[in-house]
């Protein structure tokens, strides 16, 4: 929960900063739902392309979609819902004001990452030189 009020505090400051004064709170849960919703897609994708490769099983196509919703909604009602966003802010604005934005900078790249060297060994799987 820590981890989740410490991207929530950066991405609602990098909101404001942007010029999104008006909803600064859905934009953060927004962008923490993004960056969890690549973690969910590189996860699936190593579970099909390399622990289960000649399964027939296949995923919904709206399946991504659903759990998307569901992600937005619980960090919405776990960071926004009665004032806990400025409760937040309020708490952490001394301790994560500054320079440590390491780790709001690493959570999407990383899941990023991880997506693209996904594809790239599936594709030289499937190309015969793995």
């Amino acid at each position: 929960m820590k981890f989740l009020e410490y991207l929530f505090f950066k991405y609602y400051n990098w909101a404001v900063k942007v010029g999104d004064g008006d909803i600064p709170s859905i934009t953060s849960v927004f962008c923490i739902a993004l960056g969890i919703m690549l973690y969910v897609i590189d996860i699936t994708m190593m579970l099909l392309f390399f622990f289960l490769p000649n399964t027939s099983f296949k995923l919904p196509n709206y399946f991504f979609i659903i759990v998307g919703a569901i992600v937005f909604v619980v960090l919405y009602i776990m960071l926004v819902i009665k004032g806990k966003d400025e409760r937040i802010i309020e708490k952490h604005k001394e301790e994560w004001t500054g320079k440590k934005q390491l780790g709001a900078i690493l959570f999407p790249i990383i899941a990023f990452v991880w997506f693209n060297v996904n594809w790239i060994i599936k594709m030289l799987m499937n190309q015969g030189k793995l």
